[in-house]
């Protein structure tokens, strides 16, 4: 969708979405969902990052887990560094992401959500809290299976608010 005069800037719907992604992430869940909480919040950020990455990029990956790391009460700048680490993954390992079949950007999202996943509890291990949860490879598959639904979700709501991303201007 190319950017004209009368289209509204991503950030009109990037804030609104990662609220959302921010409440979803803090609800409770019953114990037995807790095991396959997907991870909205980068799902949101990593398609904003590869939608329009000059206005979405590590620095908004790192304010969102800095407000994570705030509502759940983790370790600070653990859920800041883990979403940064996945975006910067993302951005600079796989400039064409949005050019590969869906399935490979599934297969994408799982290992980069996974090592985001390991750098949590890495930190969180140096912080004291050794806990171990095997959970994560079932967590990082559910928001790896949710991409699709995700990129449908946010292309809809982008053509229907009329939203385009920063293009460079032409001289």
């Amino acid at each position: 969708m190319a950017a004209g005069s009368d289209s509204r800037s991503s950030y009109f719907l990037f804030f609104p979405l990662i609220l959302a992604a921010l409440f979803v992430d803090i609800i409770r869940l019953p114990e037995v969902l807790n095991p396959y909480r997907p991870d909205f919040l980068s799902l949101f950020l990593v398609y904003f990052a590869v939608y329009d990455p000059r206005r979405v990029g590590i620095g908004w990956a790192w304010c969102g887990g800095l407000l994570l790391d705030f509502l759940t009460g983790a370790p600070l700048s653990q859920n800041a560094l883990c979403m940064a680490l996945q975006i910067y993954l993302i951005l600079s390992q796989f400039r064409r992401f949005s050019q590969f079949a869906k399935w490979q950007q599934v297969i994408i999202i799982l290992v980069v959500n996974l090592l985001g996943h390991v750098l949590g509890y890495w930190i969180s291990h140096l912080a004291g809290n050794v806990s171990y949860d095997g959970s994560i490879v079932m967590s990082s598959l559910i928001t790896a299976l949710l991409w699709p639904a995700v990129v449908v979700l946010c292309l809809f709501l982008c053509r229907s608010l009329n939203i385009a991303p920063d293009t460079p201007k032409e001289n």
